[in-house]
């Protein structure tokens, strides 16, 4: 069969790019380096229509438990967000035992400085940052919205480039780890990793000059208690800062639920809001 068609293209065709170093993590007692690398993905428009186009951003920090990191692992829920206009970059940061705290949110700042140093070079909005994570990764991003200003932790390369976020998603973010590591302990778990009680609690870093921020939270979460995310909610509100918390019913820890177009269209509204995209 032979057939001309006439095709009108309305959506975003997306591109991904995959293992860019954004930075060296030394290791070994400084004998060897392993790189930090993080993927992008976003619309390949500007190859073939608007050039002058800079995308807002999601730089993405999935959760392991402190321990371990597939940055990846959320990318093919991710793609709907890039279809829509914003670039999407999964960072990997480093997790235990290989690194302790606060190496994790200099890494994950680090990669915020490295993209804003690169952004006309991937075509990115520097000044429309969104921090998203969940679970461990929740409590990175969330971490990182409210340690934005404080410079403490501002270390390695682009010092001259900020590595404050417009807003936070965090989806069922541990908040308290102290708490976190306490209920390890009670169920006879070791606390990994073992300097977890020692973590800033992020409801005491609240503060009125904070983002915005939007926690998602299920109620039959059985990993992190809906009270971890009700604790910042409060601790934010308390403080005049923009946030909304959605509690979704019945959903456990990294349910479907969170990823339903329903729940991708509220994030996406939010953000928008914060961004100013396509507003």
């Amino acid at each position: 069969m032979k057939q001309y068609l006439s095709v009108t293209p309305e959506e975003r065709v997306i591109g991904l790019g995959s293992s860019i170093v954004y930075g060296n993590r030394a290791e070994w007692c400084n004998a060897t380096w392993r790189p930090l690398e993080m993927s992008l993905m976003r619309s390949r428009q500007f190859f073939y229509y608007d050039k002058e186009e800079t995308l807002p951003v999601i730089v993405f920090f999935c959760g392991g438990g402190f321990t371990n990191v597939d940055h990846n692992v959320w990318a093919p829920e991710l793609a709907w967000f890039a279809k829509r206009g914003y670039a999407v970059v999964s960072v990997y940061y480093s997790v235990t035992a290989r690194t302790r705290f606060p190496m994790q949110l200099e890494d994950a700042k680090l990669a915020i400085r490295y993209l804003r140093a690169h952004a006309a070079e991937f075509h990115l909005d520097g000044e429309r940052i969104i921090a998203m994570g969940e679970s461990a990764g929740g409590y990175v991003c969330g971490l990182v919205g409210l340690a934005g200003r404080d410079r403490t932790y501002d270390v390695g390369e682009y010092s001259e480039y900020s590595s404050e976020v417009s807003g936070v998603v965090s989806f069922y973010p541990v908040t308290d780890t102290s708490l976190f590591a306490e209920e390890l302990k009670k169920q006879g778990e070791p606390i990994s990793p073992p300097d977890l009680m020692d973590y800033p609690k992020l409801p005491k870093l609240a503060q009125e000059k904070a983002p915005p921020f939007m926690l998602l939270h299920g109620t039959a979460d059985s990993q992190v208690p809906v009270v971890q995310s009700e604790m910042l909610y409060e601790a934010l509100t308390a403080h005049g800062v923009r946030a909304e918390l959605y509690i979704v019913e019945g959903a456990e820890h990294a349910d479907a639920h969170f990823f339903q177009p329903e729940m991708k269209e509220r994030i996406l509204a939010f953000m928008d809001s914060v961004t100013g995209a396509r507003g």
